[in-house]
C-alpha cells in the first residue's frame, strides 16, 4: 500500500538502518533490513499501488487513481489476485472519461481474469453498455448471459434488462 516514492523513501531509511547496524556489529538488525527492503521491492512488483488507486477511485478522483495505475511499469508482473483488479480500475475510469474503446479492452481483459462476483457482474454490466453504444447486438447478448449466472443486486439486475430490451431493438 506504498506509491513508489514511498517504497524509495521506506528502501533507503531501511537500507541506512541495515549501514549503521552493521557499523555497530549487529549483523542480525542489518540482515533483518536488508530482508524488510527485499520484501518492499517485492511488494513493488507483485502488489503495486492498486488498494491506493481503488481508494481514490472510490473518491471519484478518478485522475489520481489513473495516475497511481500507470505509475505501475510492468503490470504483467502484478499477482493473479491484483491483475484483474488493475484492468477493472482502468476500463472503469476509461467509461467515466467516456473512452469507450479502452473501457472495452480492459473490462473485457478483466471480466476473464477473475473478478469476484459483484465486480464481475458491472464489468460485464459495462461491456454491455458499451456494445449497446456500438450496435453489437450479438456481442452485448453474450455479455448478458454471462451476467445472468451471476448473485448480483435487483439494481444491477434492472439495468441488465433495460440494456437487453434495448438490444433487442438493434438491428
Amino acid at each position: 500500500m506504498f506509491t513508489n516514492q514511498a517504497r524509495v523513501a521506506v528502501c533507503i531509511a531501511l537500507l541506512l538502518v541495515a549501514a549503521l547496524a552493521g557499523y555497530y556489529l549487529v549483523y542480525e538488525i542489518s540482515a533483518l533490513a536488508v530482508m524488510l527492503t527485499g520484501l518492499v521491492i517485492w511488494g513493488y512488483f507483485k502488489e503495486g499501488p492498486i488498494i491506493l488507486a481503488a481508494k481514490q477511485y472510490k473518491l471519484k478522483n478518478y485522475e489520481k487513481a489513473k495516475e497511481l495505475l500507470l505509475s505501475i511499469k510492468k503490470p504483467e508482473y502484478l499477482n493473479k489476485r491484483r491483475k484483474p483488479y488493475y484492468e477493472f480500475l482502468l476500463g472503469n475510469i476509461a467509461v467515466n472519461q467516456l473512452d469507450y474503446a479502452n473501457a472495452e479492452y480492459h473490462l473485457g481483459k478483466a471480466a476473464v481474469m477473475g473478478l469476484r462476483a459483484n465486480d464481475l457482474g458491472i464489468a460485464l454490466m459495462h461491456l454491455a453498455n458499451i456494445s449497446l453504444r456500438n450496435k453489437e447486438k450479438e456481442k452485448g447478448m453474450v455479455w448478458i448471459k454471462q451476467a445472468e449466472n451471476l448473485p448480483l443486486t435487483e439494481k444491477y439486475k434492472s439495468i441488465l434488462k433495460n440494456i437487453e430490451k434495448e438490444l433487442r431493438q438493434v438491428k
